[in-house]
């Protein structure tokens, strides 16, 4: 069986998604961030790729300052107050689609993946969450999309 090709993954009936590209921005591995980028490029996607790791409300609180982080000093997007405002909005989407008693008192990594077509946002993080010293632990991944939510 043959790996499939990143566009075999990306495509979306001919066009490319952008919640699958922010997907597979957070779930590929590390030493291939750069290439996806790259290959997203090609599709007229802008991309980014961070990290947050930490334990509850740590945690949580670094996956909103990294997103912020990265989306700003990466120039996927203008930094503006409407367009914060979107990235806030896809953070707090995400982080309510991982809410329950285990992320509140879980240690964690997540990889997250932002995305950028036009006025359309994409995130998408992929990760472990568990409890230390329990050797628990559980993966988690979640996507999001915005439309029509970014200025220039």
């Amino acid at each position: 069986m043959t790996k499939p090709a990143f566009e075999d993954i990306l495509l979306l009936n001919g066009a490319a998604s952008l919640g699958k590209a922010a997907v597979l921005c957070s779930m590929i591995d590390n030493e291939h961030d750069d290439e996806i980028v790259v290959f997203l490029a090609k599709y007229g996607i802008k991309s980014v790729i961070t990290r947050a790791g930490g334990n509850g409300e740590n945690l949580k609180n670094k996956i909103l300052r990294n997103t912020f982080g990265a989306a700003e000093n990466s120039g996927i997007m203008a930094v503006t107050p409407k367009n914060r405002h979107a990235v806030v909005t896809l953070v707090e989407e995400i982080l309510r689609s991982l809410e329950g008693p285990l992320i509140n008192v879980s240690g964690g990594g997540l990889k997250i993946g932002l995305t950028v077509h036009d006025k359309d946002l994409a995130m998408s993080v992929f990760g472990t969450v568990g409890l230390p010293g329990l050797n628990i632990d559980r993966e988690v991944s979640a996507t999001r999309v915005l439309h029509h939510c970014l200025e220039n």
